[in-house]
C-alpha cells in the first residue's frame, strides 16, 4: 500500500482549477457516444440522452466526465474528423450552454481537442500518446489539462516492462515540457487494455507505484476491460462489481484518477480504500 505524502503534494491543473494530488481519488466518468462503444451499445448516440448521461454522472460523484466520439474498442475502425465531431459537438455545445463540466474529451486527433477546447473543455484525454504530431502545439495554446496514454506506435507485444513503460512516459514528458506544456497539466495512463496483452495488465497495475515517480498525476482505466473477464463471468455491460474492486485497490497503489462507467458504484469502493490510506498514512 502506497502511502500518500502529507507535504510537497503533486497537483494537476484542470482549466482554471487545481486539484490536489495524494489526498483522495478522483473519479472520471465515461460517456461514449458512439454507435459501437465496446460497453454501452450506441446509448447515448443521441445528444439530449447523452447530456442527461453526463447530468447523472456529476450527481453521482463524478469529479470530471469524458466525453469520446471514436470508439477505440479492440479492432475499432477509425472514423473521419468530421464524423466524430458531428457527434461530439451537439454534446459539448448543450453541456457548456448548462454549465454542466469539468468535461475531458477523448480523442487522438489536434483538431478534435482545438475544437472541443474552444466549447469549453476542460482536459485532452489522447489515447495515442501524443501520435498526432499537432496535439503539443494544441495543448500549448490552451490552459487545459491532458492525459498522456502508454501506446506506443506499431506492433506491441504480449508482456510490458515497467521499466521501458517509465522510459517512454518520460521521453512524452520531456517533448511536452519543451512544448510548454508543464507536468501538473499532465496526468500519465499506463494504458491498461490497449499497447499490451490481456494477462499482462495484471502485472502492469501490480507495478504501478513505479510511476509516480515520473511526477505527473496517474490515472487508470480499468473499466469493464477484457483482463476483468478472467475473475468476472459478467459480459462487459456488467463488470462494473470487478471495476469497483480494482478501482478500489488501484486507490490504494496512490492512482490519482481511475476512468469508469459506473460512477456511483465505484465511488463508494475508492472512499474505502482512500478511508484504508490515510489510516496507514497516519499509522
Amino acid at each position: 500500500m502506497v502511502k500518500r505524502p502529507s507535504q510537497n503534494a503533486r497537483h494537476f491543473r484542470v482549466g482554471q482549477t487545481t486539484w490536489p494530488l495524494g489526498q483522495r481519488t478522483y473519479i472520471m466518468g465515461i460517456l461514449n457516444v458512439t454507435p459501437d462503444s465496446f460497453s454501452d451499445s450506441g446509448r447515448y448516440t443521441a445528444p439530449d440522452i447523452a447530456v442527461a448521461q453526463a447530468e447523472k454522472l456529476f450527481a453521482d460523484g463524478a469529479d470530471i466526465v469524458d466525453i469520446g466520439g471514436e470508439s477505440t474498442r479492440p479492432g475499432y475502425v477509425p472514423v473521419t474528423l468530421d464524423e466524430e465531431w458531428d457527434r461530439l459537438r451537439p454534446v459539448l455545445t448543450a453541456c457548456a450552454r448548462k454549465g454542466i463540466g469539468p468535461i475531458s474529451v477523448d480523442t487522438q486527433k489536434a483538431e478534435i481537442a482545438r475544437r472541443a477546447l474552444d466549447e469549453g473543455t476542460s482536459v485532452i484525454n489522447d489515447v495515442s500518446g501524443l501520435a498526432d504530431p499537432q496535439m503539443a502545439k494544441v495543448l500549448q495554446a490552451s490552459l487545459c489539462g491532458y492525459v498522456l496514454m502508454y501506446h506506443p506506435q506499431g506492433a506491441v507485444g504480449e508482456t510490458v516492462s515497467i521499466e521501458g513503460m517509465y522510459r517512454w512516459l518520460k521521453t512524452r514528458l520531456s517533448q511536452l515540457s519543451q512544448a510548454g506544456v508543464e507536468v501538473e497539466r499532465v496526468l500519465i495512463d499506463p494504458g491498461l487494455g490497449f499497447a499490451y496483452g490481456v494477462e499482462a495488465n495484471w502485472a502492469v497495475i501490480a507495478e504501478l507505484p513505479a510511476l509516480l515517480g515520473l511526477g505527473a498525476g496517474l490515472l487508470v482505466g480499468p473499466s469493464r476491460k477484457r483482463f476483468l473477464a478472467m475473475v468476472s463471468t459478467q459480459p462487459a455491460s456488467e463488470r462494473d462489481a470487478a471495476t469497483a474492486a480494482i478501482s478500489a485497490l488501484l486507490a490504494t497503489q496512490g492512482v490519482d484518477v481511475v476512468r469508469v462507467h459506473h460512477v456511483a458504484m465505484v465511488k463508494e469502493a475508492v472512499a474505502v480504500a482512500d478511508r484504508l490510506v490515510e489510516a496507514a498514512h497516519r499509522g
